[in-house]
């Protein structure tokens, strides 16, 4: 085997990359080109890899899998197969996922955070904060000897613009804006400025907070769909975007099983 193909499924959107199986677990800056699949046009996974995927099955390549999505991961089973020739592992349930969870039940953190986690620490060699913005928002604390800490969790940007919509019958619903007033002229910038500033408020007073358990050196890094366009409504020191932290980590661990 001399390669891995590394995919998460997350609720909306999968992410892929074909990358080397063959570097040190400890690299983090290993992956191939990161593609974006939306979730319910995962059948089209093989088309979007290069050279349409024809010749995986004959190269020996390992799918690896990270997923919080129950159903995707049923149906990329079936995709794997088609792709590769064979099963894909399964972080968290074919392999280990190399970090410890310091909280009430281990086994109940998403495997997408504590993936994160270790990447982010990995990158930081510390005490560490990941932000994961996506379909939910979670603030995480990882210690400086590695250990996941637990954290934060509430709605995302989209999340929160379809809840406003479908719960409130005169709410219009409003796309993410490019630039949000902290004082809306009309119910549009209001919702705009509810959405921005409301998420990154609470992203920031949860990392103010947080530094105060693993300390003031803790290195932010944001990742998720949304964490490049929340890093500038953000202070100055929680701007820090690493896009691919999930998939990362995934491929990190599947490196040290493998060299186990």
């Amino acid at each position: 085997m001399s390669r891995l193909l590394a995919v998460t499924l997350g609720n909306t959107t999968a992410s892929v990359s074909l990358t080397d199986a063959g570097l040190a677990p400890s690299a983090v800056e290993g992956l191939g080109e990161v593609l974006r699949v939306p979730i319910g046009r995962l059948e089209n996974l093989k088309e979007a890899l290069p050279g349409e995927g024809a010749d995986l099955s004959e190269e020996g390549v390992c799918v690896v899998v990270a997923s919080v999505n129950p159903r995707a991961l049923a149906r990329l089973r079936g995709i794997a197969v088609d792709v590769t020739g064979a099963e894909p592992d399964v972080a968290g349930a074919d392999f280990p996922i190399p970090i410890r969870a310091e909280v009430d039940v281990p086994e109940s953190v998403g495997v997408d955070r504590l993936l994160a986690a270790l990447a982010a620490h990995r990158r930081a060699k510390g005490a560490c904060i990941v932000v994961d913005a996506g379909t939910a928002v979670t603030v995480d604390a990882v210690s400086a000897d590695g250990a996941f800490q637990g954290g934060a969790i509430f709605p995302g940007l989209e999340m929160i613009a379809r809840a406003l919509a479908e719960g409130a019958a005169l709410l219009p619903r409003v796309d993410l804006p490019s630039e949000a007033p902290l004082v809306g002229k009309n119910t549009r910038e209001a919702i705009s400025a509810g959405l921005v500033h409301g998420v990154t408020g609470a992203v920031a007073a949860l990392v103010e907070g947080v530094w105060k358990t693993v300390g003031r050196q803790a290195a932010v890094l944001l990742t998720g769909g949304d964490a490049a366009f929340l890093a500038p409504h953000l202070p100055a020191a929680m701007r820090e975007v690493v896009p691919n932290l999930v998939l990362e980590g995934l491929v990190i661990a599947y490196r040290e099983w493998q060299k186990r």
